[in-house]
């Protein structure tokens, strides 16, 4: 049963991975293209996401210098998000 639970726990690490993964690469992607604004807020959403999943695989695998530097890094993606979603004012 231990084994069963472990190869599960093992799966469930990668698809979150690959999920963090795909999306760190395709908001990347959109904010180098530098599309139009708002595409590029939606950007920094999915970079959120990604972070914060990077956050939860920290947690999980006890690497917490990852933890740590997704942290920095969500905070930073939520001022994208403000600046390109929320701020209404002049650049």
């Amino acid at each position: 049963m231990d084994a069963d639970l472990l190869r599960s726990a093992n799966v469930i690490h990668e698809i979150l991975r690959w999920t963090a993964s795909v999306g760190t690469m395709a908001a990347g992607l959109v904010l180098a293209a530098r599309v139009r604004p708002r595409i590029t807020g939606w950007a920094f959403v999915v970079l959120t996401g990604a972070s914060i999943i990077w956050i939860v695989i920290g947690y999980l695998t006890a690497e917490y210098a990852l933890m740590v530097q997704n942290v920095v890094v969500t905070l930073i993606n939520l001022f994208g998000i403000y600046r390109w979603l929320i701020w209404k004012g002049k650049v």
